[in-house]
């Protein structure tokens, strides 16, 4: 990773360093280019015409000032030539004349000096050659063609872009060092993150990321070290639930084991006794078969393999139905429950929603005091079902109150019974679309809402 970051710097830097020289270069060249073409202009138009202005000149009549043209706009170090405005050529200032015709530029009937670099055929040598128009009375009557050696231009252009280029290497070799670390500012956090998730990877939860690193990396740390607590927590609560399930299949199964061990022994046993015993085997079956379809219902919803089976059904019967199942288990603790239902037709999983009430009233009776009532209420509030079931028992303790419906979660020394019920009924009212809200003051008992779309 390193290697490839300071690679993308460097790219990066090479590329804009070789834009930023061909741009230099290109801007020299047309700069000295230009510099000289505005010499030669501005040396014409220093110059006052030979003729007469009043008197009028035809083309042809130029080549008979052409000596005197030649001598009159003449400068030093550079070849002068005389052209029509056909392009051939009637004078030279270095005396020699051939049948020579130059293709011009039409922007020098336009009144504009135009220049272009053009090589010496036999030598090779390359030059400028400047092209400026010679006006008379508004009108253009020939064309003078400045040549000058490029060679003291190139090699000027050359020095400075040589210049330039140290520069750049300059440049680019800082970029380097900076880039080396800058690698090591990122390679090294994201290194020290990696040996944490392969020590993670190996069950070492227990070891953190000590380093605060900044901006994203920093997020990532303090993610991992989260998640690090998390999974340590999740493996305690996992330890914790083994050990409380296997208590609580330990229990039924001890009753019955000594049931059945003492109807096989005592042969004096009385019928009364003898059913009195099956009646305990047949009700500690019951909370074995129970707790493993609790068991059995949460890992399906755990793995979302749970299917539900909505149909249109009558809500408030169903609470009336789970009530009256309940009631004389409410009786036997002196728990009297109130209900208040308006009639309201909902599509769900009957049997699914079911479950939801009979363990959300089973707690309530559970955990109510001697003496009171658990109120229900059924309504339609904003368009959607709301209800309510409050008791006046024991409570939650506020600490443990967000974490009531958690999986794994220990509840009053009873995750079966509590926390793994309360898991479920979660799920499936999630799973229907809906909300779950638990709300409790400790010592004074204990609310639960439950909302469900109509639709």
């Amino acid at each position: 990773m390193k290697r490839k970051v300071i690679l993308y710097f460097m790219i990066i830097i090479t590329l804009t360093l070789g834009l930023m020289l061909a741009i230099m270069s290109f801007a020299l060249t047309k700069y000295y280019y230009q510099g000289i073409a505005n010499t030669f202009e501005n040396h014409v138009e220093a110059i006052t015409p030979l003729w007469d202005k009043g008197n009028e000149r035809l083309y042809g009549e130029l080549q008979d000032y052409s000596e005197q043209i030649i001598k009159d706009y003449q400068y030093k170090g550079a070849d002068l030539e005389l052209l029509n405005l056909q392009g051939e050529l009637l004078q030279s200032s270095t005396g020699f004349y051939e049948q020579i015709k130059y293709e011009l530029n039409p922007d020098i009937f336009n009144f504009s000096t135009v220049y272009e670099e053009e090589k010496v055929e036999l030598s090779g040598q390359e030059f400028i050659a400047v092209y400026i128009p010679l006006v008379l009375e508004g009108q253009a009557i020939g064309v003078l063609r400045y040549g000058s050696s490029l060679a003291n231009v190139h090699e000027t252009i050359e020095r400075l872009m040589a210049y330039g280029f140290l520069v750049c290497a300059l440049v680019a070799a800082t970029v380097f060092l900076v880039s080396l670390r800058l690698a090591d500012s990122i390679v090294k956090p994201v290194n020290k993150i990696i040996d944490f998730t392969k020590e993670m990877s190996k069950g070492k939860f227990e070891k953190r990321i000590a380093e605060e690193f900044p901006h994203e990396l920093g997020e990532m740390a303090r993610t991992l070290n989260y998640m690090a607590d998390e999974i340590v927590k999740t493996d305690q609560l996992k330890n914790e639930f083994i050990s409380s399930i296997s208590h609580e299949l330990r229990t039924p199964l001890t009753g019955i084991k000594g049931w059945i061990e003492t109807i096989q022994s005592s042969d004096d046993l009385t019928k009364e006794e003898a059913k009195f015993g099956l009646k305990m085997i047949e009700g500690e079956s019951e909370r074995l078969i129970e707790l493993v379809e609790d068991l059995l219902d949460f890992s399906r919803y755990e793995s979302d393999r749970m299917v539900l089976m909505p149909a249109p059904i009558k809500f408030d019967h169903l609470v009336q139905e789970a009530a009256a199942q309940l009631e004389k288990r409410a009786e036997e603790k002196n728990v009297q429950l109130k209900l208040e239902c308006t009639p309201v037709n909902i599509c769900v999983d009957r049997n699914k929603m079911k479950q939801v009430l009979l363990n959300l009233l089973d707690n309530a009776i559970k955990f109510s005091e001697v003496g009171t009532e658990i109120r229900i209420l059924v309504i339609i509030k904003d368009e959607s079902l709301f209800c309510s079931i409050s008791d006046q028992g024991i409570g939650i303790k506020e600490e443990d109150l967000p974490f009531i419906a958690e999986s794994f979660y220990k509840i009053n020394n009873n995750i079966v019974g509590a926390g793994l019920g309360l898991a479920i009924s979660r799920k499936i009212v999630e799973k229907h679309g809906g909300t779950i809200i638990f709300k409790s003051k400790y010592g004074q008992g204990t609310t639960v809402e439950v909302t469900l779309p109509l639709e």
